[in-house]
């Protein structure tokens, strides 16, 4: 599973500034040096931890406030909401939320899967993933990799 750094690097730079915080700022935040955070935020980081990538966006996201729009009032629903990469629910605005995280598992990419446990939590995640894992064999083992580097992430936040 890769994960688009420059993607990332760019919604993390986007929220520090809509913020008003600086590199610094931000990597005091994140416990990580200012140089992390430039490099990552200029495109030109290839490797890094999915603890420290997690704690990075985690406290990017914990810049702004939380958005208060309904899910259902935007055109596209909780893909935007959630800044998922790719846009699960733009033909169902009001799509529950099982579903969306079911179709979010389904699709396999990790940072969209971080951003959901992120928002519902892990154990809401993990109930939904058991039966999809059961059913998907070929899937099964990379699901719960990513599920366990989450975990693991989550007990160093």
């Amino acid at each position: 599973m890769l994960i688009n750094l420059s993607s990332i690097g760019q919604q993390v730079k986007m929220l520090r500034t809509q913020a008003s915080v600086t590199q610094a700022d931000l990597a005091k935040r994140a416990g990580v040096s200012r140089a992390t955070i430039n490099t990552l935020e200029n495109g030109g980081l290839r490797e890094i931890g999915v603890n420290r990538l997690f704690t990075i966006v985690e406290a990017a996201k914990r810049l702004s406030p939380a958005p208060t729009t309904p899910a259902a009032t935007l055109p596209d629903g909780k893909a935007r909401i959630l800044n998922l990469s790719f846009p699960y629910d733009w033909s169902n605005p009001g799509l529950d939320d099982d579903i969306l995280i079911h179709n979010v598992i389904e699709r396999g990419l990790f940072e969209d899967i971080v951003r959901i446990t992120a928002h519902y939590g892990l154990a809401r995640i993990q109930s939904i993933a058991a039966p999809f894992a059961a059913n998907n064999p070929m899937a099964a083992a990379s699901l719960h990799r990513m599920l366990g580097n989450i975990s693991k992430a989550l007990q160093h936040v």
